[in-house]
């Protein structure tokens, strides 16, 4: 995404062949839409590191997916190089741009990414509408765009119920799952316990989606 309409026509001119699309957008909001509903290869970003929107659009493109991000960006301090990195680019690229090193940088990242031997199914991204986004790549969790914090067998728990919504689990079937080889201990205490934890986080963000069906299980239901 860039704002410069010239400079996103050039990098298409540079990039574009006869097995590769690329898509030019000018809109934050359009740009996670169709990050969310397409399989990218890589995303080039224009941004400036005091737009809150740019960043938390960065934020949540790479809480989202492990697409690589290609940042372009004004001429940078130390401090903001790290900012910007630590906030999930992979890379970045000063302006004034030099389209040719650009293509060059992005094709770099895309064949990265396409020989990767990642295991794309196992760690596909679980998005309940545009409030819950989990990717067990980085253990991550965005609600309503925000990141929300929880321990590992809270973020296990969680996903363990999302990725099939509506189905009901037993507190045995969820300590096999959450606790796999670790010492028996007791098992309903255990998963009530975590149960607790973590609808007292959600709670936090104005959400309970998980439901207890007495005397059978939990289950996740995301709210209407």
């Amino acid at each position: 995404m860039d704002n410069d309409l010239a400079t996103c026509q050039s990098i298409r001119e540079g990039l574009r062949d006869s097995l590769t699309e690329v898509c030019c957008i000018t809109s934050a909001v359009e740009a996670l839409t169709s990050y969310m509903k397409q399989d990218y290869c890589l995303v080039i970003l224009d941004i400036q590191l005091d737009d809150i929107d740019s960043m938390e659009l960065l934020k949540t493109m790479r809480c989202t997916n492990h697409t690589p991000i290609l940042v372009l960006t004004a001429p940078l301090t130390s401090e903001e190089i790290i900012t910007l990195l630590n906030a999930g680019a992979d890379t970045y690229l000063e302006t004034p741009l030099n389209i040719e090193v650009c293509v060059a940088q992005a094709n770099a990242l895309m064949r990265l990414y396409i020989d990767s031997d990642i295991n794309h199914e196992q760690h596909q991204p679980l998005i309940r509408g545009a409030e819950l986004i989990i990717s067990p790549r980085y253990r991550q969790v965005m609600v309503d765009g925000k990141p929300l914090e929880l321990s590992r067998k809270e973020f296990d728990l969680l996903h363990c119920l999302a990725a099939y919504p509506g189905q009901v689990f037993s507190r045995g079937q969820i300590y096999s799952h959450i606790w796999d080889d670790e010492p028996t201990v007791a098992v309903d205490e255990a998963v009530k316990s975590l149960i607790k934890k973590l609808r007292k986080k959600l709670a936090t963000v104005d959400k309970d989606y998980i439901q207890n069906m007495r005397g059978v299980g939990y289950k996740f239901v995301l709210p209407d």
